[in-house]
């Protein structure tokens, strides 16, 4: 009986050898797909700036860099060659700024703060989130001086403005009434269908068509 036995268990874990193997490698392969998910797209053996190191030890940036590298993926197979120009470009120039943190005295705010916003851009620039309108103001009282805005659901809240042949990304600001929005080269407040714009230095009244 003792040697039936043995020949039982010996059998039992002859079947369940291979499953604890199989389980072994799906949860390998589940915190091999997590550390990818968490993990910065920066060769961290490799990093080229003071903000790249802080980004390889700070996990909340290092999230904000992989989704930063998966929404530019997703950009750049909807651009066309001459927008995938700018957008190489662009992601230059952001780069530099993101690296310019290394200044600031809040350096983790900083980068926490430029990563948001640039995938925030690119999510509406390809209108890769929900958005909407767009509505249409006429500006100075001259129909022919138009200005369209379109607004998207990203983290920041963002804008789209297209004015006199230029389009720009402007970004939520604190506002008391209405809605204000921001950017380097537009400021705009919107309340009741009224708008007050500084588009590229030039203040406009503007009001819903």
């Amino acid at each position: 009986m003792r040697a039936d036995r043995e020949s039982r268990i010996a059998d039992r874990r002859k079947l369940t050898a291979p499953l604890l193997g199989i389980a072994c490698s799906l949860a390998l392969l589940h915190d091999s797909t997590a550390a990818q998910g968490t993990a910065p797209s920066i060769d961290c053996a490799r990093a080229a700036s003071a903000v790249e190191e802080m980004v390889c030890r700070d996990g909340a940036l290092a999230s904000l860099d992989r989704k930063l590298v998966d929404v530019y993926a997703t950009a750049s197979k909807t651009a066309t060659s001459d927008q995938k120009n700018r957008l190489a470009a662009d992601q230059q120039r952001w780069l530099n700024e993101r690296d310019a943190c290394a200044k600031s005295s809040e350096k983790s705010a900083c980068a926490k703060e430029r990563y948001l916003q640039r995938i925030a851009d690119l999510q509406a620039q390809f209108k890769l989130v929900p958005s909407h309108g767009p509505f249409h103001f006429v500006c100075n009282g001259d129909a022919a001086n138009m200005l369209v805005a379109q607004y998207f659901d990203t983290d920041p809240a963002t804008a789209r403005f297209t004015h006199d042949g230029r389009t720009v990304t402007a970004f939520i600001q604190r506002s008391g009434s209405g809605a204000r929005y921001g950017g380097p080269s537009v400021s705009y407040w919107e309340h009741q269908g009224e708008a007050s714009v500084v588009w590229f230095g030039r203040p406009m009244k503007c009001a819903t068509r």
